[in-house]
This record gives structure tokens, C-alpha cells and sequence, in this order.
């Protein structure tokens, strides 16, 4: 029987509905199955995250202690260096053979008897150095303790595994060669580089990207130098905050280096910098931080005997004196304290306060000796004593004065400003400065009194009249709104005294002029702020400090990173240290140095010898521009040497006359005088080859013996010239008629008559100078004795072209008139200088007629000293 045709129907129905709900309930458990997962792999993710986040935590706190651990290290061998090389002699100081003096045919015989007295020695000299200088890093790995060993593997661990933070340290510890560890500069590079490219915006790759940056400009470790990528690599670093870098980044844009110059871009780099340093200075006690230690800006060259080993001139030196002299001179002021010399005591006590290159600042030692002269000069109340006598009221003012600010400062004790209230006003009463000053910032503030603005502004206005600086400043801003021109006026008399807040309120006002000249104006007072201001960036503390210590490798690169970040006595130093390794690394033979032993050639600094050779030049080059004579001998050396760049004697010959011109260099004026006498890169000319012998005994005690033999050697040249008839000249050399030496004696002197007349017309014709003029002059005279950029920047491109002058907008004193692009015309600027060198104004030439005599006489005078010539000195 057939089933009935509806049930069939609704058994299909039921069917597909049935099949329906089985889908959808499949459908239901695969969703489910699907978000279980979703959810399981979130957990999983989010534990894997929490496990990455714990494995970075615990692996900063490991390089945390493994720092710390490689730190208390350094600090002891620290210590133990700083000892032991305080008592060596200069690792840069020369020892000079006398090969050169001899005549041609010995000096061989004499080199190689000096390579075999070597030989025989040299094993007693690498026994005695390890006890005679610093400890090596031979001697250094065998003290090492187990947790230092195990400190220094966690950095090298961590670094390879890529932790930002542990590449630096692993970086700094390879190039400084920190930590009793090796240097080696190239393998830092490779942690810097690292750290460079990792992700992240940390601080730390913020400076791996700077430190790439000096690599790539300087060539360090050997790497190929790249102003390209130099520039990209410290504009990154800039853009994150590296205050290093925007110092570097704006000394490249001033000075036009690897960039087209742009004052506007200088400009906005170093108002960065000079803002963060001014907020710093800023947030101290009141009046502002203390400035740097002096020992930071110290010229090496100075305690090495000059950048030749030797005082070449009158201001080839500063006057720095010995460690030797400066301590007899502190125990002389001593013993006269002690004696109740209050003079000698107030000097002690401004020596500790301020420090010295050769003596840490010490407020204590000062407070000290600041208490011991107000209990003399004055009462219990701070009232000053009858019966002192005129010469001791000023020393009472100055003790007053500076005895109130330590209180106020809390320096060498707590703060105390009852008692600064108290001194400050004594000091006042007496008309001090400082005590005006620092009276009229307390009354500014509240500070220990009722705040009151206008008893302020009449201190600070009796403190400017007193001829402070910081009184002049705040006088200025006070009266600024009401007298804009006498505020001008006082903020740059201000200036010209180096006040770091004057400076940067003349910047802030020039900033906002328009103009290329106010451009310029303002650069200067950034970059004057920026680098006085330098608490928070500064490599000079470290440099000097590594050069203390004898580590003169690690000292090196800090002054190599100071010089590419625009200071002065950084290149200074970084020339002269780098020229010491050139030596001493095999690269030159020429001088013989303490370096070696003082591991300067564990590492090169550079690499080869061309690198070392063309940065030394490029150093010394803006060392010269900061008017030190030696430093412009120097690059007359390695134009004349080819010495990192092409030989070239016209150009050398160029910048030895610069030197001489300035009256500084005696080596530089026998140079000239040399080149005379052989025609080499400079016209024959053995009239003014006796010229400038003359000078050169006149203008430099320890070259006189030189300049005599010179001057024997070339008597024996003249008179041989003269029997064979050749050309010697018009002009008497070494005798000369009488009446002919009288006549020309005449004739410079109504010369020199109508040259200073016409002077003095000239000076009545002058206009005055406008006034951004006059504001040039004072941002520029500031801390004498401190170092300063003067001149054009004679920039020798590292990659061997070359670079225009780029004229110097920082320092704009007296310098720069005799400071030259060496691709100048030679004839032109040589016979302006030989006018110089004849017209003689100050005397130090003698005249032909004092070399007068009978004819009989100087025969016998010059066959002699042919006689002697002979024998010593060789010909050319």
C-alpha cells in the first residue's frame, strides 16, 4: 500500500529542517571552536609579551649591576693612575736628538749607531714602563677580581644579544678602553652601529647615532671618512635631543662643513643648546651656577714645553708656569698668611674658590680662609675695625663679599641667610660688587628680607657702577622696559666682561632683528653661552681628565669629539695628540716622545697614518685661527713635509710668514728666513734671510744659538757668492760703508715719520663705529685665558679639496687681519710682508749700520766664521 502523499511531503519537511539545525548547531560549535582559539592564542600572546617584558626588566637590572661592578673598578685604578702619573714628566714632552745639526756625511753613521744603542736597550725600556707609567692593560687584566671578569662578560652578552643599552656600554668600554679592557676603536663602531639601527627612540640609540656621526667625520677606528653621512647621522641625533649633536650639528652649518653654510640653521642649533644650558644655569643657587673648572680648558700644549717641546716665542706659551712653580708660589702666600698678611690670605682664598688648572676648587679651604680674615678685619657684629690701614679696607670688602655669597650659595657649608644677610651687607657698605649684587637679588626674591623691586634696582645700579658684571646685567633688565638704550649699553659692557647671562640676553635680542649682520651677532652670543654653558655636554672634564690619568688614547677621542663640536682648545689638543700618535705609532720617526709607554699606541687613535696626518692638519689649521703662532708653524710643517696633503712650499712659505708676521714665533721667522736663504718656496734673498735671523734671535731667547749658526753659515754663503761674482743683492748684508748705512737710516726714519702721520690723519677721517659694531667687539672679549676661535676658519678638506675660508663670526678681536686663505696671491701678500719685516717698528732688528766697520775687519770676521761653518754645519 502506498503511503499517503502529504506524509511523504511532511517527512522531507521535517527532514530538511532537521538537516538545517544540524548545520546551524555545526556552524554554532565551529565559532565557538574558533573564538576558544582566538582567545587561547590572546593569552598565549599576552603571556609571551609578559615573558618579553620580564626578560627586559631582568636584563637591565643584570647590566644595572654589572655596571655598577665595572664602575667601582674604574674608579679604583682611577686613582691609582692619577697617582702614579702626577708624578711623571709630560707624556707629550719631546726629547730632541741633535742628528739634524750635523753634517750630512754623519748623520748616517750617527742613526745607525742610535738604532743599535736602541736595540741593546730596548728590552730594560719595556721592563722599566710598566713601573714608570700608568698601569697597562697587561698589568691591569691580571688584578682583576672574578666579579669584574663576570661584570665585563654580562656587557658583552647582553650587547651581542642586541640590548640597546648594553651596546653603548660595550661600545664606551671598547673605544676608551675602560675597565682595564683594550681599546679598539673599531669594534665600539660595530656596538655603536648596532645601536644605531635598532628600533626605538630611546636616549640611548639617541647617542649611538651621534657617536656614529664622530666616527663618519672624523674617521676614527679606521673607518672611511664621510661627511654625507656624517651630517645625516648627527642631524638624526640632533632631532632627538642630543645636545652633543646640535652643538657638532651647528659648528658644521657655521663653519660650512660638509654642508652649505647657513647662519639661519647655526642659529637654531645653538639657541638649543644655549637655552638647556641657561635653564641649568638657571636652576642653581641663586646667582646662577659656578662655571667649569678651569682644568678642563687647559692647552696641553703648555705643559708639554709648547707644541714643538720648546718656547718658540714670547706668547707661544701662556703664562702658565710648572706644577713646581705654582706650588712655591701658593707656599709663599702661605707662609705671609700665616704671618697675618691679609693680602696673601684673600688670594688663597680666591684660588680655592675658583680653582686652578694645577689646583682643584676646594670651598671649604676657602670658607676656611675667608673666616680667619673676617675675624681679624672685623667685629663680632660685621662691623669693620678702626685702625686697619688703607691698603687692608679692600681686601676687608672682598672677604665680606665673597664670605655672604658662600652662605647664600650654601658653598662649603649649609645655607645660612641670616649670616649672608648679614656679611653681604658689610661688603655693600664698603662698595664690593659682588655683595651689591647678590644684596639686590635677595631684596629681588625675598630671600631673608621683604621683596622690594625698586630697593633692588638701586643696588644692582650701584653694582654696575661698581663695574660688576652681574650688577650690569641685572641693571639692565630692570631699566629695560623704560631706558632700552642704556639697557643695551650695560648688557654689552656685560658682555665684554664674559657674563654667560649678558651674552645670552644680546642673543635673544639680536635673534629677533632681521639681517645677515644680526644673524651673525646672535650666533656669536649663542655659541659663547653654549659653550660656557656646557655643564650638561661637555667631553673637555673627561678629556682632561684621561690625560691626568695618563690614558692619553681615551683623552684623544674626547678632544677629537670636542674639536668636531666648534672648541677651540679641542683642537688645539686633539692636533697635538694626534700628531704624538702619528709619531709614535711607526707612522713618523722624526721625534721621539713618552707616549708609547704611556699606551697612546695601544690603539690608534684613527687609524692610518694618512688619516691621522690629514686630521692633525684640519686641527691644526682652526687651532691657527685662534692666533696661536705655533699652531700656524704647524701647518706650514705639513704643507712643507706633505704631511696629509699635497707638498707644496709656497703655501707652507705662506704660512710661516703669517706666523712671523705676528712677532710670536721665532721658529717661524728662521723658517722664513731659511726658505730666503735656499730660495725654496721663497725668492733667494740673503739680505732677507739675515732679516729674519735677526728677528728670530731677537724675538726668542732659547733660538738664539740657531740663528747665530744660521747666520755663520750664511756669512760663509755670502762671502762665497760675492768672490765668484754672483748675485747677492744691492742691499748691505754684513758690512756695509758707513755713510751709506747712515743714509739709509735716514730714510727709514722719515718713512716711519710719514707712515705715522699719515695714521693719524687717517684715525681723524675715521667714522665711528655703527653700533652692532661695537656689540660685535663685546661678545667677543670675554675670560682672558680662556680659549677663543679668532680669525678665518682655514678648514683643510678631509677629503683632500679645497675649502674656501669661511670667515669667523665668533671671535671679533684683532686676529683676523692677519689670518689668510693660503690660496691667496702669493707675490702680493709675501711683499706686504717683507715691507713689514724691513719697516721694523719695534725695533727688534739691528740696524746695518751697528754692523759697520772697516772692510779689513769684517774679511776677517767672515773667513773665520767660514772656518767654522766648515766644520759644523752642512751646505746647501
Amino acid at each position: 500500500m502506498r503511503p499517503p502523499r502529504r506524509l511523504v511531503v511532511e517527512l522531507c519537511v521535517v527532514t530538511v529542517a532537521m538537516l538545517g539545525l544540524a548545520l546551524v548547531l555545526a556552524e554554532d560549535r565551529r565559532e565557538t571552536q574558533q573564538v576558544a582559539q582566538w582567545d587561547k592564542r590572546a593569552q598565549q600572546g599576552a603571556g609571551i609579551a609578559e615573558t618579553d617584558t620580564t626578560k627586559q626588566k631582568e636584563a637591565d637590572r643584570e647590566l644595572q649591576r654589572a655596571v655598577e661592578t665595572l664602575e667601582k673598578y674604574e674608579a679604583q685604578i682611577s686613582k691609582q693612575q692619577r697617582r702614579k702619573y702626577a708624578r711623571r714628566e709630560s707624556a707629550l714632552k719631546t726629547r730632541r736628538g741633535v742628528t739634524e745639526l750635523l753634517p750630512q756625511w754623519l748623520r748616517g753613521r750617527v742613526r745607525w749607531a742610535e738604532s743599535l744603542a736602541s736595540w741593546l736597550f730596548d728590552g730594560a725600556k719595556r721592563r722599566s714602563s710598566a713601573a714608570w707609567f700608568p698601569l697597562q692593560p697587561a698589568a691591569e687584566e691580571k688584578e682583576k677580581e672574578e666579579t669584574v671578569r663576570q661584570a665585563e662578560a654580562t656587557v658583552r652578552r647582553l650587547a651581542a644579544a642586541g640590548h640597546r643599552a648594553a651596546q653603548m656600554a660595550a661600545g664606551d668600554m671598547l673605544l676608551y678602553g675602560k675597565y682595564g679592557v683594550a681599546a679598539d676603536a673599531r669594534s665600539a663602531f660595530a656596538h655603536y652601529e648596532g645601536a644605531a639601527s635598532s628600533e626605538g627612540s630611546g636616549s640611548d640609540d639617541g647617542r649611538a647615532q651621534y657617536m656614529v656621526g664622530v666616527y663618519y667625520a672624523t674617521g676614527l677606528g679606521g673607518v672611511k671618512q664621510s661627511n654625507a653621512l656624517a651630517l645625516a647621522y648627527t642631524t638624526q641625533a640632533a632631532a632627538r635631543g642630543v645636545t652633543a649633536a646640535e652643538m657638532a650639528l651647528a659648528f658644521r652649518y657655521a663653519a660650512g662643513i660638509g654642508v652649505e653654510e647657513s647662519c639661519a640653521q647655526a642659529m637654531a642649533h645653538y639657541q638649543s643648546v644655549a637655552r638647556k644650558g641657561i635653564a641649568f644655569y638657571l636652576a642653581g643657587p641663586p646667582l646662577g651656577r659656578a662655571a667649569q673648572a678651569p682644568a678642563h680648558r687647559a692647552r696641553l700644549a703648555d705643559d708639554s714645553g709648547g707644541a714643538y717641546g720648546a718656547r718658540t716665542g714670547a706668547r707661544a706659551l701662556r703664562s702658565a708656569g710648572s706644577r713646581a712653580e705654582f706650588a712655591e708660589i701658593v707656599d709663599y702666600h702661605v707662609q705671609r698668611a700665616r704671618k697675618g698678611d691679609v693680602a696673601s690670605g684673600a688670594t688663597l682664598a680666591d684660588l680655592h674658590y675658583h680653582g686652578h688648572r694645577f689646583a682643584p676648587r676646594s670651598y671649604v679651604a676657602a670658607l676656611a680662609h675667608l673666616r680667619r680674615l673676617t675675624a681679624r678685619l672685623f667685629t663680632r657684629r660685621a662691623e669693620l675695625r678702626t685702625g686697619l690701614a688703607p691698603e687692608e679696607t679692600p681686601v676687608a670688602a672682598q672677604a665680606a663679599g665673597m664670605l655672604g655669597l658662600m652662605l647664600l650659595r650654601g658653598e662649603g657649608t649649609a645655607v645660612d641667610t641670616g649670616g649672608a644677610l648679614r656679611w653681604l651687607r658689610a661688603g655693600a657698605a664698603l662698595g664690593h660688587g659682588a655683595a651689591l649684587n647678590a644684596l639686590g637679588v635677595m631684596h629681588q626674591r625675598g630671600i631673608g628680607v621683604r621683596a622690594s623691586a625698586d630697593r633692588a634696582a638701586e643696588l644692582f645700579r650701584r653694582a654696575a657702577d661698581a663695574g660688576h658684571s652681574g650688577g650690569m646685567t641685572n641693571h639692565a633688565l630692570t631699566i629695560a622696559a623704560t631706558q632700552p638704550q642704556t639697557a643695551l649699553a650695560s648688557l654689552k659692557r656685560a658682555a665684554a666682561t664674559g657674563h654667560i647671562l649678558a651674552h645670552y640676553h644680546l642673543a635673544e635680542l639680536r635673534a629677533a632683528a632681521p639681517g645677515a649682520a644680526a644673524c651673525r651677532l646672535a650666533v656669536a652670543s649663542y655659541r659663547f653661552v653654549a659653550e660656557r654653558g656646557d655643564w650638561l655636554h661637555s667631553p673637555l672634564g673627561a678629556a682632561h681628565s684621561s690625560y691626568e690619568r695618563g690614558r692619553l688614547a681615551a683623552s684623544a677621542v674626547d678632544y677629537v669629539r670636542a674639536a668636531e663640536m666648534g672648541y677651540g682648545v679641542g683642537q688645539l689638543n686633539a692636533a697635538l695628540l694626534l700628531e704624538r700618535t702619528s709619531h709614535e705609532c711607526g707612522f713618523r720617526s722624526s721625534l721621539s716622545t713618552n707616549a708609547t709607554a704611556a699606551g697612546l699606541c695601544a690603539h690608534s687613535v684613527v687609524g692610518a697614518r694618512e688619516a691621522h696626518e690629514r686630521l692633525a692638519l684640519a686641527y691644526w689649521t682652526r687651532a691657527a685661527n685662534q692666533d696661536i703662532a705655533d699652531a700656524r708653524t704647524k701647518q706650514g710643517d705639513h704643507y712643507f713635509y706633505g704631511w696629509g696633503v699635497a707638498r707644496s712650499f709656497e703655501r707652507a712659505a705662506a704660512a710661516y710668514v703669517l706666523a712671523a708676521n705676528a712677532d710670536a714665533s721665532g721658529l717661524a721667522m728662521w723658517n722664513v728666513g731659511w726658505m730666503h736663504e735656499t730660495g725654496t718656496g721663497l725668492p733667494r734673498d740673503l739680505y732677507m734671510a739675515k732679516r729674519w735671523y735677526d728677528r728670530c734671535a731677537a724675538a726668542n731667547e732659547p733660538g738664539k744659538l740657531a740663528a747665530s749658526l744660521s747666520l755663520l753659515r750664511l756669512s760663509a754663503k755670502y762671502l762665497w757668492a760675492w768672490v765668484r761674482g754672483e748675485d747677492v743683492g744691492e742691499a748691505p748684508l754684513f758690512f756695509a760703508p758707513a755713510a751709506a748705512a747712515a743714509q739709509e737710516r735716514e730714510e727709514k726714519e722719515t718713512e716711519e715719520k710719514e707712515k705715522d702721520a699719515g695714521a693719524a690723519n687717517q684715525e681723524d677721517k675715521r667714522e665711528p663705529e655703527p653700533d652692532a659694531a661695537a656689540g660685535v667687539d663685546a661678545a667677543a672679549e670675554h675670560d682672558a685665558g680662556t680659549d677663543t676661535d679668532t680669525g678665518a676658519w682655514l678648514l683643510g678638506r678631509l677629503d683632500g679639496a679645497d675649502r674656501a675660508a669661511v670667515p669667523d663670526v665668533w671671535d671679533q678681536g684683532g686676529a683676523a687681519d692677519h689670518d689668510y686663505d693660503l690660496d691667496y696671491d702669493f707675490d702680493h701678500d709675501y711683499a706686504a710682508a717683507a715691507g713689514n719685516s724691513n719697516n721694523n717698528p719695534d725695533g727688534d732688528d739691528d740696524d746695518d749700520g751697528d754692523n759697520s766697520g772697516s772692510f779689513g775687519e769684517s774679511v776677517f770676521v767672515v773667513v773665520f766664521l767660514v772656518a767654522a761653518a766648515w766644520m759644523f754645519l752642512p751646505f746647501r
